[in-house]
């Protein structure tokens, strides 16, 4: 159930809009410091070398009291409720490592469902970061925009760089919610830290129509699409069906259902 405290948190149109064109939206503010700490020595504390067990999807969430209080919080709940709808499905969890000194990067891919009706029904990643994530430590790389490409995992795996590409780099406590099909990968870490991201898959059991705060016209709706227009260099020509694809998905977003 939705509550009121997390209806306040439910993000805007503005905020809905950046989603659509870039496949993502990335929060800095949303986890106390101290219990950022608390899941950073829970990280620390779990053995480096267990895979992830699809007979137990859940073992860093049982783990770490920590980090499920993290997802417990209003802020945290509201921008998910935003996107998926309430009372989501944790399909599965898993604690993310790249070793210290690790120099290969992992390969491009995808998380998506080919059987979804793409791009409207959605899962979201979500990928929380407990400790800070220099560039050289090698946090997630993703590619604006391309969530809206229609591929498979295995697909994009044989290209290396785009133009556009970025780093989610930052300090402790972000969390980037992520459309199951924006292309996405892990990278070197050149330090002599772990690096953790703690990530957790969402399915909705709503349509996912009319969830967010409406406090834009349509006007300044259509002004964004068109400032976002050429936006991707790595899209070429694609950007006018990019364009297409964007205002077809707002508009059914916006919708009540």
């Amino acid at each position: 159930m939705t509550t009121e405290t997390q209806m306040s948190h439910r993000i805007g149109a503005l905020e809905m809009a950046r989603f659509v064109v870039d496949g993502f939206l990335e929060c800095g503010d949303l986890v106390p410091d101290d219990l950022n700490a608390q899941v950073h020595r829970d990280a620390l504390a779990y053995p480096k070398n267990r895979g992830y067990n699809p007979n137990k999807p859940r073992e860093f969430w049982d783990f770490s009291e920590a980090v499920r209080q993290v997802f417990d919080l209003p802020a945290v709940r509201g921008v998910v409720d935003s996107l998926v709808g309430p009372d989501a499905i944790h399909d599965h969890s898993f604690l993310h490592t790249v070793a210290p000194g690790k120099r290969e990067a992992q390969r491009w891919h995808v998380d998506s469902s080919l059987a979804q009706d793409h791009p409207r029904q959605f899962d979201i990643l979500v990928c929380y970061f407990p400790h800070d994530a220099p560039a050289e430590m090698g946090p997630t790389l993703v590619l604006p925009g391309s969530h809206v490409r229609r591929v498979s995992y295995h697909d994009v795996t044989r290209y290396k760089n785009f133009l556009g590409q970025r780093q989610l780099t930052g300090p402790g406590g972000r969390i980037a919610f992520i459309h199951e099909s924006l292309w996405h990968c892990a990278q070197p870490n050149q330090t002599d830290q772990w690096r953790f991201m703690f990530k957790i898959r969402y399915l909705p059991r709503v349509e996912q129509r009319g969830l967010f705060s409406a406090d834009l016209d349509e006007a300044e709706i259509e002004a964004f699409f068109n400032d976002s227009n050429r936006k991707y260099p790595w899209a070429g020509d694609q950007f006018v069906a990019m364009g297409q694809a964007w205002r077809s998905w707002w508009r059914y977003l916006s919708e009540a259902a």
